[in-house]
């Protein structure tokens, strides 16, 4: 039987290439996304061109409500839920050091999109998924910048290692049923938010990679391939964990 998977923040980067993951698998693929519609479709184009099937649905799932809509909207659609990649997530390009810059409005907001969201998404997926016999798999999206005190602002980095506590929270709460991990990207390249980084310098990123055992930076395929086996059968056997996805920076 094809999984049944909600990606949130889908139009583009790691959403886009964890929704084309399992729809190389033959999964039916409901699409979030929140401003980027045509970007969303073309998302579903190219899983519809990766073997899969799929559609798109608007929400802000940093809203509670909207994200309750979500998942019972993409349920009903595609007749339950095995899998929800909670891809969703935003930042804010600030160096550690300029403290002053931080304001309340820039803690909240990032706390309520990357980690609130979270939650609310998961609590509803929870409902749906512990109703099936199949049970199911939820994969977050963290970070190592909430392994390891760096990253693009210290309000991004403290929001990521949130989602990696919750990660295991909600594994323990909603074992056996549904099981729970996340993933943590490393310096991943080709991706939007490089783009809207004013301090972004492609020639000291390319030069970052080697001081990685691995010798190269992170594609947006490696973490969805990651993504994929965390929410397959494939992992049947694992809850709870945060697995890095970084080349090796972390031991370097």
């Amino acid at each position: 039987m094809a999984q049944r998977v909600l990606v949130s923040g889908a139009s583009v980067g790691i959403g886009r290439q964890a929704a084309l993951a399992f729809a190389r698998h033959g999964a039916q693929v409901a699409i979030n996304y929140r401003q980027a519609e045509a970007d969303a479709k073309e998302t579903l184009s190219l899983v519809e061109k990766a073997g899969g099937s799929g559609f798109i649905i608007r929400a802000d799932v940093s809203a509670e409500d909207d994200a309750a809509r979500l998942l019972q909207t993409a349920a009903e659609k595609l007749g339950g839920l095995d899998v929800l990649v909670n891809n969703a997530g935003i930042t804010e390009f600030i160096p550690f050091p300029d403290l002053d810059a931080v304001t309340a409005e820039i803690w909240d907001r990032l706390y309520k999109n990357n980690v609130e969201s979270i939650f609310f998404c998961s609590r509803a997926a929870a409902k749906i998924m512990k109703a099936q016999e199949t049970g199911g798999s939820i994969v977050n999206l963290a970070s190592v910048s909430g392994m390891l005190p760096r990253g693009s602002s210290i309000p991004y980095s403290v929001s990521k290692a949130a989602i990696i506590h919750l990660t295991k929270c909600l594994a323990n709460v909603l074992a056996p049923k549904v099981r729970v991990n996340s993933v943590s990207p490393g310096v991943i390249q080709n991706t939007r938010w490089n783009s809207t980084n004013k301090n972004f310098n492609p020639e000291s990123y390319q030069a970052g990679a080697q001081g990685i055992p691995l010798k190269r930076l992170g594609e947006p395929e490696d973490i969805a391939e990651a993504i994929y086996y965390l929410g397959s059968p494939h992992s049947a056997f694992v809850t709870g964990i945060n697995l890095p996805v970084e080349g090796g920076a972390n031991i370097a």
